[in-house]
């Protein structure tokens, strides 16, 4: 089993991707992972320089909107298809709403399948507060009504949902993490998305609780014949990353905080 690692543009704005992309690239990632607006610049300067860098493009879709659910479903499936035009490895979805109902969030999930099978790239939904996946209990009904469904797993949301760990919520994630084909690695806790840092002690409990799903999910890409696991480490920026946030006496950023974990995952996942 391969660890392939990614590195978000999230938090990087304020470099250009040319810039951005030659730091995750001199930092022994494989890849970027990218939230492409179609109606932006960055649509057409993703792939001539992740090709120029040698890296895999993971694309992420979070720019679906509209008054209705009709005029959303529109804007996101409109796109999903332009970005899966760039054949990237795997598109990352942000899909749906809390707050619709499940017939209508079916059609998001249909609409990605039906353009993935066209484009023959990969989509996979991620698990996010505000989306039809925002907890385990909303995300095994899914599971029910479209058994082919697959995830991205990012668990700290689910940690924010529920106020815990989910450490009652053991049966429910044993039938979401086989669906999980990408790993969002990010440390969540019962009061928010992100702890400030999880090297510290303090967090302990947090990371092994993480830890053990993430360990998990390759056991299940193993049973299942595959020879990787992408993973991006996404520690995110302000307001995800806490004032306060400390290694010994000194301040970590985001970028640290991503390398930790690409570096302690790279040690650890494994074994």
């Amino acid at each position: 089993m391969k660890l392939k690692f990614f590195c978000p543009y999230w938090g990087m704005r304020h470099l250009s991707l040319y810039t951005a992309l030659a730091q995750i690239k001199a930092a022994g990632y494989d890849g970027v992972e990218l939230a492409i607006d179609p109606d932006t610049d960055v649509y057409n300067q993703a792939v001539p320089l992740c090709t120029k860098y040698n890296l895999l493009l993971i694309a992420q879709h979070p720019y679906g909107k509209g008054n209705t659910v009709s005029e959303h479903l529109q804007d996101y499936s409109r796109k999903l298809e332009m970005i899966m035009a760039l054949k990237p490895v795997m598109v990352n979805c942000h899909t749906g709403r809390d707050y619709y109902n499940i017939a209508q969030n079916l059609q998001f999930l249909k609409a990605a399948a039906q353009l993935s099978e066209k484009y023959q790239v990969p989509v996979a939904h991620e698990t996010h507060r505000g989306r039809f996946s925002f907890c385990t209990t909303a995300t095994n009904r899914y599971l029910k009504a479209f058994p082919q469904l697959a995830l991205t797993a990012d668990f700290s949301h689910w940690c924010v949902v529920s106020e815990s760990l989910l450490t009652e919520q053991k049966k429910l994630m044993n039938k979401v993490i086989p669906h999980c084909v990408h790993l969002h690695a990010r440390v969540g806790y019962a009061q928010g998305p992100q702890v400030p840092n999880p090297a510290a002690p303090a967090y302990s409990q947090e990371l092994k609780a993480h830890m053990k799903w993430w360990k998990q999910m390759v056991k299940q890409h193993i049973k299942n014949g595959k020879d990787q696991l992408t993973i991006t480490c996404e520690f995110g920026p302000p307001p995800y990353l806490p004032p306060g946030s400390y290694t010994r006496d000194a301040a970590v950023t985001q970028w640290e905080l991503n390398l930790f974990m690409k570096n302690y995952l790279t040690k650890n996942l494994l074994k």
